[in-house]
């Protein structure tokens, strides 16, 4: 009979622990298309799928909602929504304000004020419908801890999707609004450092979440 090898106190417990923490399960919505797109918190690695997720939101919103393109280039950049059109049409100079090439450009600019027009509508009266969209692709334990932020009553009371969308990348990415600036700063470059890649994750993967890691 071959010798075994005495079993290792706690050896089997360590193993087991380890497979619990690899196979924590992870947060889904019911939302077609954006199932596994969420924002979630308390893993280096929701840093870089907040990227990710609020790439495929904002992608969500400018092809469901009609004339939602300024909200969702807004969301991308995490920007101040603008919709931009000028006062008036801008004619060539030296011509004829009846020359057909000024009536081209005052077809023109009417078709953009209509457009502009209807962008700005679509803010008015879906901002909450976009707002509830983005928290529901909030896991518990994200909504729990962007609750407890300062100010948060606020940008909820108005309906801040931009405010909301930068607490949530704070939290994903562990930055806490009542820590120093420097602080913070050592903690965003230890978690970079200390990024690394695992067996299961392709290259290809591992370079979008290790520069998701570097804009935060």
């Amino acid at each position: 009979m071959a010798d075994r090898k005495p079993k290792v106190d706690g050896e089997g417990s360590r193993q087991t622990q380890r497979k619990a923490l690899g196979s924590k399960q992870e947060f889904y919505t019911k939302v077609l298309g954006l199932e596994k797109h969420t924002f979630n918190c308390g893993h280096p690695k929701y840093a870089a799928k907040f990227t990710t997720s609020l790439k495929a939101i904002a992608n969500y919103v400018q092809k469901e909602y009609e004339n939602a393109e300024p909200v969702a280039r807004a969301m991308r950049g995490l920007t101040d929504v603008q919709i931009l059109i000028d006062e008036e049409p801008t004619l060539l100079e030296g011509v004829p304000a009846n020359d057909p090439r000024n009536d081209i450009i005052i077809f023109k600019w009417k078709e953009n004020w209509k457009i502009a027009k209807r962008q700005e509508q679509f803010l008015e009266s879906n901002a909450a419908k976009v707002y509830a969209l983005v928290w529901e692709q909030c896991s518990e334990a994200m909504k729990t801890a962007v609750k407890g932020l300062p100010g948060q009553k606020t940008v909820a009371d108005n309906v801040d999707l931009i405010e909301l969308l930068k607490e949530i990348k704070g939290v994903a990415c562990n930055h806490k609004a009542n820590i120093q600036g420097t602080y913070a700063l050592v903690q965003s470059t230890k978690t970079l450092w200390t990024h690394i890649q695992l067996p299961h994750v392709s290259n290809d993967q591992y370079m979008e979440n290790f520069m998701a890691l570097v804009g935060v």
